[in-house]
């Protein structure tokens, strides 16, 4: 997604869906890029959340990044971090307002040293929802043999919040619900999604998963992961 960083202006940034795993079946791993778009040089902290163990989070030496120029980081969990088998968000903060624009990209090699992934863009606390605003919209989500999805959820301000998913079903009159609570800087990723909720074997179509706070002071980003069945192939699916 494009982005005019003349109009960015943010001290906390937070990348969701950073991943160093393999567990023999699949591998991920994140590349991140952060340019400073601002006139001047901006010196950014990074922490690492790993996912229902925010007690754990790790940080990163500061990083300079000069106006104008971009910080190319691979495989950033054990480069920064020295974090392996595990999965998370990395918040980014600076000490003032700064025109920051930053991606991961979580992916797999292939067997013929091939890759395949997802761009996940950073999220500031603005561009997130807290209580008493509207709900996310994330579309597009399926379970069936040719793709699953995964529904992902990262606190973006620093504070805890409890976090009601409502999906609608086409041509359904009845909506499931989950409520969960999601920590002060937290991530939360619920692999398929829809057969949690509507148990394994139901195949479904074109669903649209509501995402909003009902009680805490926190922010949060929400989006869908659409997983092709034989390619493993994933799509990002932002929330809107």
């Amino acid at each position: 997604m494009p982005v005019q960083a003349s109009t960015v202006s943010a001290s906390r940034y937070v990348l969701p869906g950073m991943a160093d795993l393999n567990n023999g079946a699949a591998n991920f791993h994140s590349d991140i890029r952060i340019f400073n778009g601002g006139a001047t040089s901006a010196t950014v902290n990074l922490t690492y959340y790993p996912q229902g163990n925010t007690a754990g989070a790790k940080t990163a030496t500061p990083i300079t990044i000069p106006a104008g120029q971009v910080k190319a980081v691979d495989n950033v969990l054990p480069t920064l971090f020295g974090t392996t088998a595990s999965g998370g968000s990395i918040v980014m903060t600076t000490d003032g307002n700064t025109s920051l624009v930053a991606t991961g990209r979580t992916y797999s090699i292939a067997a013929n040293n091939g890759t395949f992934g997802q761009f996940i863009p950073a999220v500031s606390p603005s561009e997130g929802v807290g209580l008493g605003d509207r709900a996310l919209q994330v579309l597009q989500l399926e379970q069936s043999r040719s793709f699953r999805s995964n529904l992902g959820l990262a606190e973006l301000s620093g504070n805890p919040a409890r976090v009601r998913i409502i999906v609608t079903l086409p041509d359904s009159k009845v909506s499931p619900v989950l409520e969960t609570d999601l920590p002060a800087n937290g991530f939360l990723q619920f692999t398929s999604i829809l057969s949690q909720l509507l148990g394994p074997g139901t195949d479904t179509y074109n669903a649209r998963a509501s995402v909003e706070v009902i009680s805490g002071s926190g922010r949060i980003t929400a989006y869908g992961s659409v997983i092709d069945g034989d390619t493993q192939d994933p799509t990002y699916v932002p929330s809107q």
